[in-house]
């Protein structure tokens, strides 16, 4: 799972009930389809209970204040009601349910009467990877050639997950259990005209083809693949895509003061994004190992691929892992690079920033979630973590 706080946030709303504090970690697989809106009604429930402020002792007009909190869509509801402790999802929350998917419809059907863009968009946020290949075959947006070809790959490298026998609990002693591949639908065909040759074509100055062959290369072994991978990465003129293309997308078509319903849709799309997209550094740390750096050719090419990240970095994740692989080839930091202590002060400053509308669940807090959700996509982490930091209170922890 991506620590990103954008991720954060959507992880900590719909993820599933834990056992205890104690319990193993379900962690969303790098493959995972988006999060199922069913899922999210005891999750928001239980998120919300752990978040609200509890009554304190006062007058009576203060403690009726306290006792009820305003949910969005359904009314006032005591504040004893909400403690999630019930597997199945309250009245108010399976309302959200119904919201949710809504909000959902609505964008996606936006986004199918939108450019050719959005529609692959669409497609993508559908799990229909056939009708996303299809439509890309004759596009000449290399952006949006570029989501569908990443949407075939990772349709592939889920069919090799779902092949695999699931590892015995012995074999992850970290307690991490990764969450089983969905089984895969039928073989999107159309994904065979989609190349990364012809990517390429349309976007010549682009590192992603190659960030992708670099990722095939280690699969394969090919030590030579890689370290051609990595000469050709660290020539191309254009940084890497957007990390949040389809939250972008989603943004597009919101309006610009999102309703509750589609501030949901917002925030259920992250977890999509982070399965689609993956990050040109996750690569690069792989290639440029401490123990494979000891071959002088290979640390010189890792060198140059690592110079080139500063202006690819966007994400919280990825400025930690750019500190780490300028430390490890012995680079001077970069101005985007943050060391582990600096990361999780922003981090955690991110995450209380965005999980204030769950202290009160009313509409005007989850339009300000879509709000914050919309200029999280479009800017990056980096740049709204900045902005975050800017607006905290003086008094505030650092």
């Amino acid at each position: 799972m991506l620590a990103t706080a954008g991720g954060l946030a959507g992880w900590r709303v719909w993820r599933p009930p834990q056992p205890s504090s104690a319990a193993p970690v379900a962690a969303p697989s790098v493959a995972a389809s988006s999060t199922p809106v069913p899922a999210l009604a005891t999750a928001a429930a239980r998120s919300i209970a752990a978040s609200v402020v509890q009554p304190q002792a006062s007058g009576p007009a203060g403690a009726e204040s306290k006792e009820f909190v305003e949910v969005c869509g359904f009314g006032r509801v005591k504040r004893a009601d909400m403690d999630g402790k019930s597997e199945e999802p309250p009245p108010w929350a399976q309302v959200w349910e119904r919201q949710a998917e809504e909000g959902r419809a609505s964008l996606l059907r936006r986004l199918e009467a939108g450019s050719p863009g959005q529609r692959i968009s669409a497609a993508v946020l559908r799990d229909d990877v056939q009708a996303a290949a299809a439509l890309a075959a004759t596009t000449t947006d290399a952006a949006a050639y570029r989501l569908a070809l990443s949407a075939c790959r990772n349709d592939a490298a889920r069919r090799v997950a779902a092949a695999r026998p699931p590892l015995p609990p012995a074999s992850n002693p970290s307690g991490v259990f990764l969450t089983e591949p969905q089984a895969p639908g039928p073989l999107p065909t159309a994904c065979a005209a989609l190349t990364l040759e012809r990517l390429e074509l349309l976007n010549p100055g682009d590192a992603w083809p190659w960030q992708a062959r670099m990722q095939d290369s280690q699969q394969r072994g090919d030590a030579a693949g890689v370290s051609q991978a990595l000469y050709q990465f660290a020539q191309r003129a254009r940084t890497a895509p957007p990390f949040r293309p389809l939250s972008i997308a989603m943004a597009e078509v919101a309006a610009a003061e999102p309703t509750p319903e589609e501030a949901m849709a917002l925030m259920m799309v992250l977890g999509k994004d982070m399965a689609i997209m993956q990050s040109p550094h996750f690569e690069i740390s792989r290639a440029c190992r401490p123990e494979t750096l000891g071959d002088a050719n290979r640390r010189q090419l890792c060198e140059q691929a690592v110079r080139r990240l500063p202006e690819m970095t966007t994400e919280l994740i990825e400025a930690s892992l750019l500190y780490r692989l300028e430390e490890r080839v012995g680079l001077v930091h970069s101005a985007k690079a943050l060391q582990r202590d600096e990361g999780n002060r922003v981090l955690e400053a991110m995450a209380a920033d965005s999980m204030r509308w769950l202290k009160e669940p009313n509409c005007g807090g989850l339009s300000r979630m879509g709000r914050q959700l919309a200029l999280l996509a479009r800017q990056g982490e980096l740049a709204y973590a900045r902005t975050v930091m800017k607006d905290r209170p003086a008094s505030a922890p650092p």
